[in-house]
């Protein structure tokens, strides 16, 4: 009878201990559901940041373009010449700056694309655990039941005699 109780005491912790793990990894898998999330609206806000950069790249190309053409017109005084000269090296500066700023985001692009897709195969295999877990859960209630009925069974038995 002693056995019977331990095992019953053994299955209960058991349970208990499946239900656990089980709550743990529905954490775990909100945690890591939450952190994709993060990830693909700060994906969205860099994608959106890319655009913006890619098109003041293409305005500030237009605008040295117009700079370069502005100083093959105006070489008519030397004044005007160093004018346009300076302005295209600050044009051309803030290109070079913009393109760091597009290769700099392009690249967090890509660590984010890279982290969300690592991120992606851990929710799977932590949902692979929690069905596993769960199925394991169901088959110890499963045992726990048919135990808990043999023990009555037993009790009504040693009652009887």
């Amino acid at each position: 009878m002693d056995k019977l109780r331990d095992k019953i005491n053994s299955l209960r912790a058991e349970a208990e201990a499946a239900n656990g793990r089980a709550d743990t990894a529905e954490d775990a898998l909100k945690k890591f559901s939450n952190q994709q999330t993060e990830r693909e609206q700060e994906l969205v806000s860099l994608q959106n940041r890319i655009a913006l950069l890619e098109a003041e790249a293409d305005r500030r190309d237009a605008q040295l373009s117009e700079a370069k053409q502005l100083q093959k017109d105006s070489e008519a005084t030397l004044n005007q010449s160093d004018v346009l000269i300076r302005k295209v090296d600050t044009l051309e500066d803030k290109l070079d700056s913009t393109e760091t700023q597009l290769r700099d985001a392009l690249e967090n692009a890509r660590r984010l694309d890279l982290e969300n897709e690592k991120l992606q195969r851990t929710i799977i295999q932590h949902e692979k655990d929690k069905e596993r877990l769960e199925l394991k859960y169901e088959n110890l209630h499963k045992d726990f039941a048919e135990a808990k009925d043999e023990l009555e069974r037993t009790l009504n038995s040693l009652s009887d005699l």
